[in-house]
């Protein structure tokens, strides 16, 4: 009861301190109050290179918005919904920083920089912020109480600091009956949590089972003891997320059971065996009954095919309105579209498979990708490769993934038909200065997005989660309007949560994550390195290997959008398109690191670029 009494008054004081800071808060004439407590703060922490576009008005200006400063984005309504100045070297404290002032933040992205201090408790009052990062900083004591409040915040990165004391139980509520009240009883929005590389102690409580929406973890390079929380996040997670702690225990591979788990639980552990193998037999069973029905179903299209020649062709009037059009009825109209595979219709040619124009009248252009077979063995990989396809595409509905009609195979003709992409492959427009020329940034930019959100939708969206496992800029394929839609999953992978997923490696060199050089296990983390591979292609215009390695072999993350934007293009003129693309890339940086567990989730990526594109519309 005291403690209960000791936490309220606790919250009556921060708040009342708040309140009154906000209250007595009045702006100065000839500045709005976000541009004089950015410049306030600016006047603390010196002058510095990335802050030298934050100026006083004019003396012809009445006032100042800080919409057009470097690192700011606003709303129609002109207030900062997002300061990002990570990667800058920015040097200082955040005590000076008047928090208060920015009640429409949303996101706050100070990774990577020499900030200082400690995280200030005023950070409560941005209400509507959902996404703090703080990371590799040297911030130091304590986490603030008023954290409780970013009830919005999706992810919350605060690794690679100096932080210290427990995870405080008033941030951790215990699991009773009693109100629930703390950090994490509220955060029901929260996804991306990391606590790495600081010097945290005592136990992580048993609360975080309650947290459903968790999605990534780490609470490595801690000193932390006791047993992990109860819930699949933290049964699932990878050992490193655990690593260089000081005795953490639970049933996760490469931690010590728990003496209770050992003792009183000896039963329910090996019961709990029996149940993983008994599921990953089930799991496998289904899988495999999965490729034999569509085998066989492909088996059916060859025996009962030579019936179809007989049928109304009136049945073209709407074929595709389903996901499995009748191949039987359809086939012989592809095969005269296109001279039988005439090399006249073909529109693009790869190692396994030719894709052809299908322009058959009343009916929308399609593409038709034929697998080719050079011999037996080519034909069983080709074969697997097609069902995956198939059982893949079968699922997904997304308006950046290329839209799947349906599949033939009759006599020598294996295909698979899609909605044709006018303009090809991502990789044949970036290879041709015409092509690159006219995707200017605006539209790279929305490509970008494109991506992201439909990896998002598939690692998070899909379940079982799917993996393209062949992320590239041949594997993007353009519309007419330059639209980006992720094609050609013959070698995705459904995730299977309760296996091991270990594969051969697939993909194409230059975009494959630098750990499956020595671990073979798919993962959504190798992909994100695909994709923060390609981000930096589209806005480079070429494969970004030098700026990759460069990466990777210095402690200098900082870099020059001069120095690596395509030169064929002139610079953005517009700071907000300036803004936008030093997001991407310091986006892409993160996701090209090579420790997978500091890469973010796709579905951090893809909400995070949302929210810049959504605070400041980019027209095309």
């Amino acid at each position: 009861m005291a403690n209960r009494g000791n936490q309220v008054s606790l919250e009556v004081i921060w708040l009342a301190s708040l309140l009154l800071s906000v209250y007595f808060h009045k702006p100065t004439s000839g500045l709005n109050s976000e541009a004089e407590a950015l410049l306030k703060w600016k006047s603390s922490i010196g002058d510095q290179e990335i802050l030298r576009s934050w100026v006083s008005p004019s003396s012809n200006s009445n006032v100042t918005s800080p919409c057009k400063w470097r690192g700011i984005t606003c709303n129609d309504a002109e207030s900062v919904t997002i300061i990002n100045l990570a990667y800058t070297g920015l040097r200082g404290t955040l005590q000076d920083l008047d928090i208060s002032s920015f009640p429409n933040l949303l996101r706050l992205d100070l990774k990577f920089n020499k900030l200082t201090g400690t995280i200030p408790s005023s950070i409560g009052v941005l209400s509507k912020l959902q996404f703090l990062d703080l990371s590799t900083n040297s911030f130091h004591g304590t986490l603030p109480l008023s954290l409780a409040n970013l009830t919005l915040v999706y992810e919350l990165d605060v690794s690679r600091n100096n932080l210290t004391g427990i995870l405080d139980p008033r941030l951790f509520p215990n699991g009773s009956g009693s109100t629930r009240t703390g950090l994490f009883a509220k955060l029901t929005t929260l996804e991306c949590l990391n606590m790495s590389h600081n010097n945290l102690s005592g136990s992580i409580p048993p609360s975080f089972r309650d947290m459903l929406g968790l999605v990534s973890i780490n609470f490595s390079y801690n000193s932390l003891v006791g047993s992990i929380p109860d819930s699949n996040v933290f049964r699932s997670a990878d050992k490193s997320v655990y690593t260089n702690n000081k005795d953490l225990c639970g049933e996760v591979q490469g931690l010590r059971p728990c003496d209770a788990a050992t003792t009183v639980k000896g039963g329910r552990r090996k019961k709990s065996k029996v149940l993983v193998m008994v599921a990953a037999i089930t799991s496998a069973l289904l899988f495999s009954i999965t490729i034999i029905g569509v085998l066989a179903f492909l088996r059916q299209q060859k025996l009962f095919g030579s019936s179809s020649r007989n049928e109304d062709k009136s049945k073209w009037e709407n074929p595709f309105s389903v996901c499995y059009f009748d191949g039987k009825l359809v086939y012989r109209d592809i095969i005269e579209a296109t001279n039988d595979f005439d090399d006249m219709h073909c529109i693009g040619e790869g190692a396994s498979a030719k894709v052809y124009k299908i322009e058959i009248p009343g009916v929308q252009p399609l593409a038709a990708k034929k697998l080719k077979f050079s011999d037996r063995e080519s034909e069983m990989d080709m074969a697997k490769s097609f069902s995956q396809e198939v059982a893949a595409l079968t699922r997904l509905r997304h308006r950046n993934i290329v839209k799947f009609y349906g599949f033939c195979s009759q006599g020598s003709h294996t295909f698979l038909v899609y909605e044709l992409m006018e303009r090809g492959s991502l990789s044949s427009i970036l290879s041709s200065d015409t092509g690159a020329k006219e995707l200017q940034w605006e539209k790279r930019i929305n490509a970008i997005q494109s991506i992201a959100n439909a990896l998002s939708y598939l690692h998070h969206d899909c379940f079982p989660p799917i993996i393209h496992r062949d992320i590239s800029s041949k594997n993007v394929l353009l519309n007419s309007e330059l639209e980006a839609h992720v094609s050609d999953f013959g070698t995705s992978r459904f995730l299977k949560p309760d296996s091991s997923n270990w594969i051969t490696i697939a993909g194409t060199y230059g975009y494959l994550a630098p750990e499956l050089a020595y671990k073979m296990e798919v993962t959504e983390k190798s992909e994100v390195y695909s994709f923060g591979v390609l981000a930096m292609e589209i806005l480079m215009g070429k494969h970004p290997a030098e700026l990759v390695s460069y990466l990777q072999s210095s402690a200098d993350q900082s870099i020059s959008l001069e120095d690596v934007l395509d030169k064929r293009l002139s610079p953005p003129a517009d700071m907000k398109v300036v803004d936008q693309i030093t997001i991407i890339l310091n986006v892409a940086v993160s996701c090209v690191s090579e420790d997978p567990q500091s890469r973010p989730t796709m579905r951090s990526v893809s909400r995070l670029l949302d929210m810049e594109t959504s605070s400041d519309s980019i027209a095309v």
